[in-house]
C-alpha cells in the first residue's frame, strides 16, 4: 500500500519529465527507502553495488560497511517479484521500464554463478527476451571480457565504456555508455564549465550517439547547475543521489 501511495502522490512530478532525459538512482541502496523512492518517481535505473560474501550477494558500498542482512535478493529482487505478482493479479502493469544496474565490486568470475542462480530462480521476471514486461539487468563494475558479452544469457546486459571497441554482436548487449565525469573535467558545478572540458564531454556523447547508445556520466557534481549543463549537451541519463530534486528540476 505504501508503494501505491507514493506512486499516486508523486505521479504529477514524473508525468511531465522529458522523455529525452532519464534518471539513474546512483547508490540507490544508501537512500532512506531503497527502491521504493526510485520506483515512486519512476526513475529509469537503480544501482546496487554488490560483494560476494560467503555464498550471498551483499549490497554495500565497501566490504567494511557490509550488513549480511542486506542481500541483493531482499532489497531488490524479491520486492520486485512481489510487486509484479500482486499487480498482475489485479491486472495492473508493474514495470514502466525499470532497469536494475548491478555494480559488481570484485571478481566477476566468482560472482556470476551466484548471480545467475539468484536471477533465474525468478523465471522470466528479469528476462526481457521472454517477457516484454520484465525488469532489465545491467552489469557494471567488474565485468567479463567485452568480446564475450554475447555468450551470456539473453537476460544479461552490460554497461559500456566510451573508448572500448565492440563488434556488432557484443554492442547489442550494451545498454549505455558510461564514464567518470572527472576523467574529462575537474569542474565542481559552480559557474561555467571550461569550454575545453565541454568539448571533451561532447566527443564522448557524439561517439556514443553514433553507436545509437545513450550516455551517462558518473561522478559529476550533483546539483542543478550540472543537470542544466548535462541536459544542454544532450546527455541522456542523469546520474544522481538526489532523485527527488533531479526529478523536480528536469520535469520543467
Amino acid at each position: 500500500m505504501y508503494r501505491i501511495f507514493l506512486i499516486l502522490l508523486f505521479c504529477s512530478l514524473t508525468c511531465s519529465l522529458s522523455a529525452q532525459i532519464k534518471i539513474h538512482s546512483h547508490n540507490d541502496y544508501t537512500h532512506a527507502r531503497p527502491l521504493i523512492q526510485a520506483y515512486a518517481y519512476q526513475v529509469a535505473q537503480v544501482e546496487a553495488d554488490i560483494f560476494l560474501i560467503g555464498d550471498s550477494l551483499i549490497v554495500a558500498h565497501s566490504r567494511k560497511d557490509k550488513d549480511l542482512s542486506r542481500t541483493l535478493d531482499r532489497l531488490y529482487l524479491a520486492p520486485l517479484a512481489d510487486w509484479f505478482s500482486k499487480d498482475k493479479q489485479r491486472g495492473v502493469k508493474t514495470n514502466y521500464g525499470l532497469t536494475l544496474m548491478i555494480d559488481v565490486k570484485e571478481n566477476w568470475s566468482l560472482v556470476y554463478p551466484v548471480l545467475k542462480k539468484e536471477i533465474e530462480k525468478y523465471g522470466d521476471l528479469f528476462d526481457k527476451d521472454r517477457n516484454p514486461d520484465a525488469f532489465q539487468i545491467v552489469i557494471s563494475g567488474a565485468r567479463p571480457d567485452s568480446t564475450t558479452f554475447h555468450e551470456y544469457p539473453k537476460w544479461l546486459f552490460f554497461d559500456g565504456l566510451p573508448h572500448a571497441k565492440y563488434d556488432k554482436k557484443n554492442l547489442a548487449r550494451i545498454t549505455m555508455i558510461s564514464d567518470n565525469f572527472a576523467s574529462y573535467s575537474k569542474w565542481k558545478g559552480v559557474g561555467e564549465i571550461p569550454e575545453a572540458d565541454k568539448k571533451e564531454l561532447l566527443k564522448v556523447i557524439k561517439a556514443a550517439h553514433l553507436l545509437h547508445k545513450p550516455v551517462r556520466f558518473w561522478g559529476a557534481p550533483d546539483n542543478e547547475t550540472t543537470w542544466k549543463l548535462l541536459k544542454s549537451i544532450e546527455v541522456d541519463i542523469i546520474n544522481t543521489d538526489k532523485v527527488v530534486e533531479a526529478t523536480q528540476y528536469l520535469k520543467y
